[in-house]
């Protein structure tokens, strides 16, 4: 807390202890509330899971636009992208996969049973509070028992409108770029009453899409323009907050995203680029917690969302001659969590969650499946100034029906998990880490039920996480006014692992449990802080991620012993970032580094399938002033600085040097 802040505080504290003549004298003023908030830097350094965070602040000076450009920032997440802003983007992180990293939006699920994987592409960054990457569960035990269920989570959330002085806000943006991109937005925030804001957004997103790139064509390159790359997309939504007497918040969500754009082609195969997606999402979700006293806290959680696909390719070797397929999900979900401090130190939990999933489809003869699933989530955790463990066991249970064919069975599983955190060194915030998590993820319903390739008796591909680690931080004085460092050793194993192979014939694909990954790796942090004088601040931070994730499938049995021992596809042994952000009165600059060592695209380890590591620059230049009572922020940005062509997936070229700029106008 600064000093005039604390200040008032202890006159405020002090008013009521006045003689009562001098008291009468005293004119009372209303004032706005204060909320004061622990370091959230520290909280993640001290928390029993490996933990990283980004603020607004932060991700604007990464000059970061979706959500994946600052995911690719946090160590041991791997960010597949197929090129672009309208491409594709997962993230799997410690190379367990995209469907074991669970995604959570204002401490709600995120999810798709149709395909497992969230294309986080098409979350935008304004609006966003913070991000929280945790490569286990999230901090705390009140929460659904969803949140459990996952290897790691990417949490968002999204930023309560303040007010100063005024009941109503506005802020409007409208960024622009090169290879068309253009991304207007609004926001209006206002307040319902004393306890209720709402806040209403929106944006669109247009971009052409058709940059630059070089082939190789034998000895000669070849300059081409990528094709049908291009991206309309829209989203608004509507957020509810409220707090109110005796402890009781809640918030509220309408959301909605549409999009239609190219899917470009593999350049190696295809010239031709005629395929189109359209998305459409909309969701509607709330929360609602309420704490008794000092011991007991409830919170309840209610979903639905619906979402359509349609796919079409113009150019299919079938009786039509092209390809017209559309999907539509829905889902019911209801979850209620409890919690109880018998003591001090010592919090327990018990969760409930209820979820339907359903999906139909266009194909011919579709199972048309629906899943009904039930969680059950016991934990309990312990918190000492020097001690922190952490219990759970998730139960899991599922039913499946379909209107068609034979339905999956269903499935029932315990998973446990455990973490620790102990601060040996009184007088040192030094603290040691470990944790043990075995998790599992159910077959998607592509994996069932799609065509001839699905496959209805597949098990849970199962995953066990080891980690331990240590983390370190000071606050010294003078001009260095925080460091910090984290570094953890990791082994993951994934079991039953769900892959499409040939059967034996070789033109028919199927899913089959059949792979085995032992990754083992190294992952550090590190950030120190800069305070100097004339009101400059200076922050550097990077990460490093070492990881060897082998195939273990069979050392013996054809076709699996020849890749027995080989580096997973798109896994880097090395990778890692470097951040750097300056604020000073008349200028903010920032620049990020992201680098990537090789990587195979294929399971077999040879040359022909080696992708080149690539290291990318980007800088930004922003600043803030006021005209009367209106806020302004114009923002510059360098995208790719060098210019490569590099590929993330092995024949989808990222774009080359891009530039960005920006307004956004608050009032």
């Amino acid at each position: 807390m600064n000093r005039p802040a604390a200040l008032l505080l202890a006159s405020c504290l002090a008013l009521p202890a006045l003689p009562s003549e001098v008291a009468d004298s005293v004119r009372t003023v209303g004032i706005d509330a204060v909320t004061v908030t622990a370091d959230r830097r520290a909280k993640d350094l001290r928390a029993a899971v490996p933990t990283q965070a980004l603020d607004a602040a932060e991700m604007r000076s990464l000059g970061a636009l979706q959500l994946s450009d600052a995911v690719k920032m946090m160590g041991g997440a791997i960010i597949k992208d197929y090129g672009g802003i309208g491409g594709l983007k997962t993230v799997s992180v410690r190379s367990l996969g995209a469907a074991h990293t669970g995604v959570v939006l204002d401490g709600v699920p995120v999810t798709d049973a149709q395909t497992g994987q969230i294309d986080l592409g098409r979350f935008a960054l304004d609006g966003v509070e913070n991000i929280t990457l945790s490569g286990g569960q999230e901090d705390g035990i009140l929460m659904s028992a969803r949140q459990y269920a996952s290897a790691s989570t990417l949490a968002i959330k999204t930023a309560r409108p303040t007010f100063t002085g005024k009941a109503v806000n506005i802020a409007a943006s409208v960024k622009g770029g090169s290879f068309g991109f253009v991304n207007p937005s609004l926001r209006l925030d206002g307040h319902l009453g004393e306890r209720l804001a709402l806040s209403v957004s929106g944006d669109y997103t247009h971009v052409r899409g058709d940059y630059p790139y070089r082939q190789d064509n034998g000895n000669a390159t070849v300059e081409r323009r990528r094709e049908n790359s291009d991206i309309d997309s829209w989203h608004v939504e509507t957020n509810l907050f409220g707090s109110f007497d005796g402890g009781r918040e809640l918030t509220a969500k309408a959301y909605y995203y549409a999009s239609e754009r190219g899917l470009p082609t593999n350049i190696l195969y295809n010239e031709f680029a005629g395929q189109r997606l359209w998305d459409r999402n909309f969701f509607l979700q709330g929360k609602y917690t309420r704490r008794y006293g000092h011991r007991w806290a409830l919170s309840a959680t209610g979903k639905w969302n619906r979402s359509y696909n349609r796919y079409y390719d113009p150019v299919v070797y079938n009786a039509k001659g092209y390809d017209d397929e559309r999907y539509r999900q829905d889902e019911g979900y209801v979850s209620a969590a409890v919690s109880y401090r018998p003591l001090e130190c010592l919090s327990l939990s018990l969760a409930t969650d209820g979820i339907v999933n359903a999906m139909n489809a266009t194909l011919h003869e579709f199972a048309v499946p629906v899943r009904y699933t039930l969680l059950n989530v016991l934990a309990a955790r312990y918190v000492h100034e020097r001690l922190t463990v952490s219990a759970s066991v998730l139960s899991t249970a599922t039913h499946e029906t379909v209107h068609r064919g034979v339905a999956a069975p269903g499935r029932h599983r315990l998973s446990p998990a455990v973490s620790l955190s102990a601060k040996p060194f009184g007088g040192e915030d030094f603290r040691i880490r470990l944790m043990y998590k075995d998790v599992f993820r159910l077959p998607t319903f592509n994996d069932l039920y799609y065509g001839t390739v699905g496959t209805r008796t597949l098990l849970p591909e199962k995953a066990m996480q080891l980690d331990g680690g240590i983390t370190w931080m000071k606050l010294p004085r003078g001009w260095v006014s925080r460091w910090s460092v984290t570094a953890d050793a990791f082994y993951n194993r994934v079991t039953d692992k769900i892959v499409a192979v040939p059967t034996k014939n070789l033109f028919i694909w199927s899913m089959m449990n059949i792979g085995r990954v032992d990754v083992k790796g190294v992952e550090t942090t590190a950030e120190i802080q800069f305070d100097f004088p004339g009101r400059v601040a200076a922050t550097v931070s990077g990460s490093y991620t070492w990881q060897r994730a082998l195939d273990k499938t069979s050392s013996t049995e054809m076709p699996y012993k020849a890749t027995f021992n080989h580096q997973i596809p798109y896994t880097p042994r090395h990778s890692g970032s470097v951040r750097a952000a300056i604020t000073m009165p008349w200028v903010n600059l920032g620049w990020t580094m992201v680098a990537s060592g090789e990587r195979y695209c294929n399971q077999y380890n040879s040359p022909e399938y080696r992708l080149d590591g690539y290291c990318e620059h980007n800088l930004t230049a922003w600043r803030e002033f006021t005209v009367r009572a209106v806020r302004l922020k114009v923002q510059a940005e360098v995208l790719n600085v060098g210019g490569g062509n590099y590929e993330v997936v092995k024949n989808y070229p990222m774009p080359g040097r891009q530039l960005r700029a920006g307004v956004v106008v608050n009032y």
